[in-house]
Formats: structure tokens, C-alpha cells, sequence
């Protein structure tokens, strides 16, 4: 990738903004303040993975490409496990590219709950179609496959609305291979938009180089102190001074990063999520959802509080997705070619919190769901049974160890007015947000309406962290859309005070 580059010696470099993170905020950073001519740098914790090195194999791609290799999880009961990109380009390598907005009504919600400044539907609306635009978000051209037929004419059957999904894409080849970084680079992710474009604009771009902490004096963050990584592995300490920092490392490690600088208050509190529950959908006639893109509709009759798609499918993931409980559903790996992963996700009541561990890497991360978060849970997980046998299963098993699956859609509704159980019951999610909420709510608001840490006046956050509550949507284009924002705000804010800085220099 050019204007990428990893050093050899120590480094102390300076630049009108550092940004901390390349993922969609990141990204939409740079975009926006290269535009206006400043020079940027931008420090990236995990590896640069062009498409033409992409692995196919799900162990490789998943410890290339995402933190943990893909198991790290929010401790509750139960735990939640979550997926986080580590690479240049973050999350956006590893999602599925689907583009969303947030439902208007929220948007209004929230600025009324967070005194958001200038926070409307039509406010945002220039935002997102920038957003949009960079990405390419469209339809893609059928035919889509069995595993999306599935969804619609389930949906359909039962008269809910269904929605075919517009998505990040140039040219989709239908690889399935979403979850482990584009191999041919058709998913419109930031490595190859707006990342490209601004180190065509002159971004340095330091890929392996981990942010120990942002040095903070007379409120202003003055220098970000990095690790880096050399050709051979060796540590390399870098240093970075700018007039204006953003931390875009998404809604874990930036409050996590936060607090490693000595910022707490409000930080790292109110972290929302998706919880998100599966089932495995086993058909008569093959469905070889391998062999097409993954479920390009979605069943929206209950949304913004509840959500019903389809997951990437390949024989290793489903294979992973089994090992939950490996005794009572490893069979099923013979009928694999018959098979379907859907899933149910709901806009929770319940909050999680942030927290860095002294000496490690990762920081804790819990979260707790609310009483109903459960109720919520069941009522999603039933109307995806529905929607499975209305389209023909045969047997339809929900992630919930130990439970031996449905045969007929009446036994769906076993769970529909009581909590699932909460030891057995396996919850994941993609989607993460809320840990450094915006506004003039002070009580509640970590930075202020354009993502402003209070009190320092030029650090900013740019990512997930800001979406103010879960959105019921895939978050990516409303991260985009608050991050050209914050990085319009901050470009009027350092503007005003270098006018205020000239004026009192000439009196």
C-alpha cells in the first residue's frame, strides 16, 4: 500500500494530526482533513493484508485479521463473545459491508436524551450520503442464492417486511469471504477508499504500531506514544506530536486508551452492543450456502429493536459455530451442504463498561444484560424459528447448549414470554458502540456534541464510540457519518484558535 512503512530506528515525527486507529472512523478522518490540506499520520496496531494475500483459511484469515483471532468475549452472564478488526482498514476488512442508516426516530431520541447539537436526521443526511458515496453502497445484482431465498420467502410467508441490503462493493465476485479480508478487493473497505486516497494526499501510514498513551499537559494532548514494529519484529518506540489528535480505535480499545492517559470521567461507562443469538436451519434440499454470498435480505418488520439476517457461511465457520456444543450438534457437519446460519439481534436496555488491566494488552470488558434483553431475546430467537420453518426447514437448532432443536414451528414459541436460560444460551455480536457517548449532557457524555474529549482541547473521538445508544443497524456508515462530522467540527476548532492564538500575539 503506498505511503505505508514501517521504521527502522526510533522515530519522533510531527504533523498537523495523528489519528490512532484505520477503520471506518479513521478513515473518514483522514479523509476529511486531507481534504483540507493538513498533514496526517496515521498509527495502525494490526498488519497492512492486501486482497492478493488474503488467506482462505479461516484459522489464518481470523489471526491475521481480527483481535484474538477472533476470541475475545464481554464477561456477564453469559458471556458475550465479539469481534473486533485488527488491521489496516479494521472492522471494515472483516463485516459483511452492509450499509445502513440509523432509524430517524433514534436520531432524534438521542439528541433529545444527550443534548446533541445540531443532531437531526437532515443534519446527518449529508454525512451519511458521503459516506454512502466513498463506499459505493449499492444493491447487488441476483441471482443472490438459496441462503438468501431462505430469509425472504420466509419472511414473506409470515407477511413481515423483508429488505434486500445494500452494501460497500465495486464488481462483488461472490468469493463468501467477507469475514476474511475481499481477496479480490470488490468490498469497498477503507484499505482500498478513502485509507488509499489519503496516503495518495500525502497520509504516513505506520501499520504495527501500538498506542501506549496520549501524554496530556495544561489540557492539551501534546505527544502520542507508540510501539512499532520493525521488518524483523522488533520493538521500535515511536513518538508523534500534532496539533490535533483523534482516536478512531474503535468502542474497546479507545476508551481503554483513554483511560491508559489518565482520562476517566464518563470514559469507557456506557458501552452498548447487539446481542446477537443463532440458529443453525437444516433443510430437505441442499442449500450450499458456501457457494454464494451470504443472505443479502433481512427480515425488518421489527425493527429498530429487533433484527433477523443471515451469517457468512463457509464449512469452517459453521464447523466453529458447532463447536459450541460439539456433542450435541458435531452431526450435523455431515449435513452441512444442507444447512443454513441465520440470526436474531436486538437493541438491548442493559450497558457493559471498559476497563485497561496494568500489564496487559486487552482491557476487561464486561457487560450485563437487562431483564428485557432476555425477554427480547427469546421473542427474536422464536420469530426466527418461524421464519426457518415458514421457508421449509426440517429442523431448526438455537444456540442453546444442550437443546436438542425444534421439529415443527409450535415448538418455537417455548421460550416466547420467559428469559432463554441464561447458562446454556451462547450470545455473540459485530457490533460495538457507546463507550464515549457525545453531547452537552454532562452527567452522562464523555466528550461534547462533535466528539471533543471535555476539557482538552484537541483530542477527539471518531468512531463507534460515538454512536450514542445501539442503532439496531450494522453501525459502519453511521461511524463514517459522525466521523466526517468530528472532523469537520475539529477543523473549525483549530481554526478558531489559531485566530485566537494570532490575535493575542498581536496585542
Amino acid at each position: 500500500m503506498k505511503g505505508s512503512f514501517h521504521p527502522t530506528n526510533a522515530l519522533q515525527l510531527e504533523a498537523d494530526a495523528v489519528i490512532i486507529g484505520s477503520g471506518a472512523g479513521g478513515a473518514s478522518v483522514a479523509d476529511a482533513l486531507t481534504s483540507a490540506g493538513l498533514s496526517i499520520i496515521m498509527l495502525e496496531e494490526g498488519k497492512h493484508i492486501p486482497p492478493s494475500s488474503a488467506s482462505p483459511i479461516a484459522i489464518e484469515a481470523f489471526s491475521a485479521a481480527w483481535r484474538g483471532g477472533g476470541i475475545t468475549a464481554a464477561i456477564g452472564r453469559p458471556s458475550i463473545t465479539y469481534a473486533e478488526g485488527r488491521c489496516v482498514g479494521g472492522g471494515t476488512e472483516i463485516n459483511s459491508g452492509i450499509t445502513q442508516r440509523a432509524d430517524s426516530d433514534l436520531i432524534d431520541q438521542w439528541r433529545s436524551l444527550n443534548k446533541i447539537e445540531n443532531f437531526t436526521p437532515d443534519e446527518l443526511a449529508p454525512y451519511y450520503e458521503r459516506a454512502e458515496a466513498a463506499v459505493n453502497a449499492s444493491l447487488t445484482p441476483g441471482p443472490h442464492g438459496r441462503a438468501t431465498d431462505i430469509l425472504r420467502q420466509g419472511g414473506e410467508a409470515l407477511g413481515w417486511k423483508v429488505s434486500e441490503l445494500k452494501r460497500a462493493q465495486r464488481g462483488c465476485k461472490g468469493a463468501n469471504r467477507c469475514s476474511y479480508v475481499c481477496p479480490n478487493g470488490a468490498k469497498q473497505s477503507m484499505s482500498v477508499t478513502l485509507l488509499q486516497k489519503a496516503m495518495d494526499c500525502g497520509m504516513r501510514l505506520l501499520a504495527q504500531t501500538r498506542v501506549d498513551k496520549i501524554r496530556i499537559e495544561k489540557d492539551r494532548a501534546t505527544e502520542v506514544l507508540a510501539q512499532s514494529r520493525d521488518t524483523s519484529g522488533q520493538a521500535v518506540p515511536v513518538r508523534v506530536k500534532a496539533d490535533l489528535v483523534f482516536v478512531c480505535a474503535g468502542a474497546i480499545q479507545t476508551p481503554a486508551l483513554l483511560r491508559r492517559s489518565g482520562l476517566r470521567e464518563r470514559i469507557g461507562n456506557t458501552l452498548r452492543l447487539h446481542p446477537t443469538i443463532k440458529a443453525t436451519a437444516l433443510f430437505n434440499e441442499p442449500v450450499d450456502a458456501h457457494q454464494s454470498r451470504l443472505p443479502l435480505t433481512a427480515i425488518t418488520e421489527f425493527m429498530p429493536e429487533q433484527r433477523i439476517g443471515g451469517s457468512v457461511f463457509t464449512p469452517a465457520v459453521f464447523g466453529l459455530s458447532l463447536a459450541e456444543d460439539w456433542t450435541n450438534r458435531g452431526d450435523l457437519m455431515r449435513d452441512w451442504r444442507f444447512c443454513g446460519s441465520y440470526y436474531g439481534m436486538i437493541r438491548p436496555r442493559g450497558v457493559g463498561s471498559v476497563r485497561p488491566i496494568p500489564s496487559s494488552n486487552e482491557p476487561l470488558v464486561t457487560f450485563k444484560l437487562a431483564p428485557e434483553d432476555w425477554i427480547a431475546l427469546s421473542q427474536v430467537l422464536t420469530r426466527l424459528g418461524q421464519a426457518m420453518f415458514a421457508a421449509g426447514a426440517r429442523k431448526v437448532f438455537p444456540s442453546i447448549s444442550g437443546h436438542e432443536g425444534w421439529t415443527s414451528p409450535d415448538q418455537v414459541h417455548e421460550f416466547w414470554n420467559k428469559p432463554l436460560p441464561k447458562g446454556a444460551t451462547n450470545l455473540m455480536t459485530i457490533h460495538l458502540f457507546s463507550s464515549c457517548p457525545p453531547g452537552e449532557h454532562r452527567d452522562v457524555c464523555a466528550v461534547d456534541s462533535y466528539g471533543r474529549v471535555r476539557g482538552i482541547e484537541n483530542l477527539f473521538i471518531a468512531d463507534g464510540s460515538l454512536i450514542p445508544e445501539a442503532p439496531g443497524v450494522n453501525p459502519q456508515m453511521t461511524i463514517m457519518a459522525l466521523a466526517f462530522r468530528a472532523a469537520e467540527a475539529a477543523l473549525c476548532h483549530s481554526a478558531r484558535e489559531r485566530a485566537g492564538s494570532a490575535t493575542r500575539e498581536r496585542n
